[in-house]
């Protein structure tokens, strides 16, 4: 007899705040939040790795080894172990973060193959993945053992301390420290540097997540299609080696306009896809990616008719638009703090185009991400953080790409059995 969702996690959960171990300096005590930090509401960042069974130790001295190596992780990443102040400012107190150790009454196939039913209130803390509002607690983690010896680490990370670039850093370096204590992690806060508040810290947020009615599905897109693809959209669209995150996005965008006409029995909208742009090697010099803040840009591409909805001509104008963002300095012509300021301008101003958002995540290599344990069997996360959102992240062998798509329910019956999209995407029923 199957396991009610409810009744999986064991009533004996242990929950301990995990504080740096080593205090902050009073320096650093107050960090300041940028213009786009305090625009987006926290956001809790969500992800997971999955490992098989663990033989050669027990669950506490993995519990325990965890708690150790994330306490030396908070000491760099200073402000995750704070509180929020006000809307402006991070206290960075060393309150500590909140880890949860849990027995999960299955195995680990069982939770991989039905996520939609298992994952949240199991693996994640009941509705903390990309949450808006913060209870205390700035990066939530935790440890789940199942029944056949297998683990889960999952974390969820506030938005408004970093983007997915610092999520991923963190990470690496928390796995980092954990495979060997005498690692040090060396991360660097922009604070508000480089996007300070025109006029004084924001009295709320400007983006947030909205989920309603939303359901989530993954696809993979191996290597040896996308090399087919690639190569006659490149010949077609007149550009050198178009990327695999460009080609994807491209064609995720297509069926999923054309599964918002087919629902909505309409002809063609006006839509736009959104692409957000990590501005770290953009910057003269270059930062590093342990520069951890919200350093994010955006490209936005149009089509007003159907004709333009076209492979190669959106690959082109993905490429153009990257280009253009290339030639300004995206600090000082940082086009989503304009996108942002217009928001505050007009917030009620109604857009004439369909919008649609995609997060490039490829060159974050989860499946790397060894506790000292080997590398993960599986690495996800839960839907989010809004409809008609597109994340992109490598696959296992790092070559392919997993798409996670965001859409409203009725939109995902269509957008599932769009024939273009499978001829190259496959469907992942588990996590």
């Amino acid at each position: 007899m199957a396991i009610a969702p409810s009744q999986l996690v064991s009533p004996v959960t242990e929950k301990i705040i995990v504080k740096p171990s080593l205090p902050t300096p009073s320096p650093l005590k107050y960090h300041k939040l940028s213009f786009i930090d305090q625009s987006l509401s926290h956001l809790y960042i969500p992800l997971v790795f999955f490992y098989s069974k663990q033989q050669q130790e027990f669950d506490q001295l993995v519990a325990n080894k965890l708690q150790n190596s994330l306490a030396t992780t908070l000491s760099a990443y200073y402000p995750y172990a704070g509180r929020m102040r006000d809307s402006a400012t991070i206290e960075c107190n060393d309150r500590g973060i909140e880890f949860l150790n849990v027995r999960i009454n299955c195995p680990m196939s069982e939770m991989l193959n039905n996520p939609h039913d298992y994952a949240e209130g199991n693996i994640f803390m009941k509705d903390l993945p990309w949450k808006n509002s913060s209870d205390g607690s700035l990066l939530v983690a935790q440890l789940s053992h199942f029944d056949c010896g297998g683990i889960a680490i999952s974390t969820c990370l506030s938005h408004k301390v970093g983007d997915g670039g610092s999520v991923a850093s963190f990470i690496y370096d928390w796995a980092k420290v954990t495979r060997n204590p005498n690692q040090i992690a060396r991360p660097k806060f922009i604070s508000d540097t480089f996007f300070p508040t025109p006029n004084g810290p924001l009295i709320a947020p400007l983006i947030d997540s909205k989920l309603e009615k939303c359901v989530h599905k993954k696809f993979h897109f191996s290597a040896s299609k996308l090399q087919g693809l690639r190569a006659k959209i490149g010949a077609e669209a007149g550009i050198k080696n178009p990327t695999r995150a460009e080609v994807v996005s491209a064609l995720l965008f297509i069926s999923a306009t054309k599964a918002a006409s087919k629902i909505n029995n309409t002809s063609f909208r006006p839509s736009k896809l959104i692409n957000y742009v990590d501005i770290r090697p953009m910057t003269t010099p270059p930062l590093s990616r342990n520069v951890i803040g919200n350093l994010l840009t955006v490209t936005s591409t149009t089509a007003s008719h159907d004709e333009e909805m076209e492979l190669p001509r959106l690959v082109r104008e993905f490429r153009k638009e990257f280009e253009q963002v290339y030639k300004k300095d995206p600090v000082q012509h940082n086009s989503l703090v304009l996108k942002l300021l217009e928001i505050m301008e007009s917030p009620y101003a109604i857009d004439e185009f369909d919008t649609y958002y995609c997060s490039n995540m490829c060159k974050f290599s989860g499946y790397s991400i060894d506790f000292g344990w080997g590398k993960p069997e599986r690495v996800c996360a839960p839907m989010g953080p809004f409809k008609n959102f597109f994340i992109l992240s490598a696959d296992q062998n790092m070559d392919g790409v997993e798409a996670m798509v965001t859409l409203e329910e009725q939109h995902m019956l269509a957008f599932e059995c769009d024939e273009e999209l499978l001829e190259y995407a496959s469907p992942i029923s588990s996590f």
